[in-house]
């Protein structure tokens, strides 16, 4: 199942006339630059709770939006659509945010046992970013491609 990074707060994001927080780390959603400067927004999954839960029964993403599931160490990380409920692009990404493996436009699963299909990259990976279905290739997003990733600020531990 997916990971992520934890998130804190930022001091001094800019804000617009209307008193809306411009800086997307404030919301703790990671940015990531394609090779051609588009922008992705991106939730982090970084525990094993949000690595689990995922995308799961949500209805809608906003475009160029996605999460970021962050792993604690390089291993071969499956995913499955199980009560996922728009379909995905899955990109799986190296140490350096290279792109080394993609399954464009994955359907949901509308299987009610656990037997919903399993997606996984034959290299290993750090980090797997999950897309809206099509937008890798909206994109230009192909295996080699290097992604620039902004993570939000970390959160202390508390005690």
């Amino acid at each position: 199942m997916p990971f992520c990074l934890s998130m804190g707060l930022i001091i001094g994001s800019p804000v617009n006339v209307f008193g809306e927080i411009n800086d997307r780390k404030d919301k703790g959603l990671a940015s990531i630059t394609t090779p051609k400067g588009a922008m992705i927004y991106a939730e982090v999954a970084d525990t094993s709770n949000k690595r689990a839960q995922g995308l799961m029964y949500r209805t809608a993403m906003e475009e160029n939006h996605g999460m970021l599931f962050i792993f604690p160490e390089l291993g071969y990380w499956t995913f499955w659509m199980k009560n996922t409920k728009i379909p995905l692009d899955i990109l799986w990404l190296d140490e350096k945010g290279t792109i080394i493996h993609i399954e464009a436009n994955v359907p949901i699963c509308t299987r009610t046992d656990d037997h919903c299909p399993r997606h996984y990259s034959y290299k290993q990976s750090w980090q797997v970013l999950e897309l809206n279905a099509g937008i890798a290739e909206k994109l230009q997003l192909l295996p080699g491609s290097r992604l620039t990733i902004s993570l939000p600020p970390q959160s202390p531990n508390p005690s």
